[in-house]
């Protein structure tokens, strides 16, 4: 009885040290919470990350893919930029005439921006955040692509789930802080000057 007792306890203890393993090589993908439309704000197409550090590259190639017509992933971007997602954007997407900014922390003086940006110059941009609605896991924050706006409602295309997700502005600007800052990247059109 005790011999069984034991082997089923280092079962136990075995599962579990496999179970934490996997935890911390492969992060989990967040549920989502409320499905936008399934029409495309801005015809960005969600790719699914693949791995828990790859939300920056596989929104990166999302926001090319949409401003240039190309076909990146987030293996892509890996392999030639690593973890410099304004480079990435800006070196792959000035053939289309677009130069990507740093636009600093996002908050409620960056709406207007934002905003005009989406709505007006129909550019998605780039939001650096964290917190249990985003990220699974604090110690990393996450990295969306925005595409739409409504109101309150910001429609984002999350690499964590694939697909495109809502939530609130003032989700966002009560966001917890990313490891490098809540930060914006958007694009700007180069002006044709001759």
């Amino acid at each position: 009885m005790k011999n069984r007792f034991a082997a089923l306890l280092l079962a136990v203890g075995l599962f579990n040290q496999l179970h934490s393993l996997c935890l911390e090589t492969y992060e989990p993908v967040l549920p989502a919470l409320k499905v936008a439309e399934p029409a495309s704000p801005l015809g960005v197409v969600p790719i699914a990350q693949q791995t828990g550090y790859s939300d920056g590259q596989a929104t990166v190639a999302m926001a090319i893919n949409c401003l240039t017509g190309k076909n990146l992933d987030e293996n892509d971007i890996d392999k030639k930029y690593g973890y410099e997602l304004l480079s990435a954007l800006r070196e792959e997407c000035a053939s289309a005439g677009l130069n990507w900014q740093d636009g600093g922390e996002i908050g409620p003086d960056k709406w207007e921006m934002i905003e005009h940006k989406i709505l007006n110059e129909k550019l998605p941009v780039v939001l650096a955040l964290n917190g249990p609605e985003f990220s699974v896991d604090p110690r990393r924050g996450h990295i969306v692509l925005v595409c739409g706006l409504e109101g309150d409602k910001v429609t984002y295309a999350d690499p964590a789930t694939g697909t495109l997700r809502t939530t609130t502005r003032s989700n966002i600007n009560n966001a917890l802080q990313h490891p490098q800052g809540n930060f914006i990247f958007y694009a700007d059109r180069e002006l044709d000057i001759r």
